[in-house]
């Protein structure tokens, strides 16, 4: 499932669940779905972005703004 994937994303990226967004083929994936019902096979690209809602509260409480480099990582689960 999409959120136990999130979960393992957590760990590895420190971003919790709630605060991740995976797309696969251009469409937002939801907690509840199988990925493999959603077409996901080996090999297979699923982008995960920081919600960007989420990303400008946490700047907003911060009291300032961070920039984040592109950074691309490819994580085998």
């Amino acid at each position: 499932m999409t959120g136990e994937l999130k979960m393992i994303l957590a760990m590895v990226t420190g971003l919790e669940p709630k605060e991740q967004r995976l797309l696969y083929k251009g469409k937002e994936r939801e907690d509840c779905e199988y990925l493999h019902m959603v077409g996901v096979k080996d090999k297979d690209k699923v982008l995960l972005f920081e919600d960007p809602a989420i990303k400008e509260r946490k700047q907003a409480t911060s009291g300032h703004v961070q920039v984040i480099g592109s950074t691309y990582h490819t994580i085998c689960v």
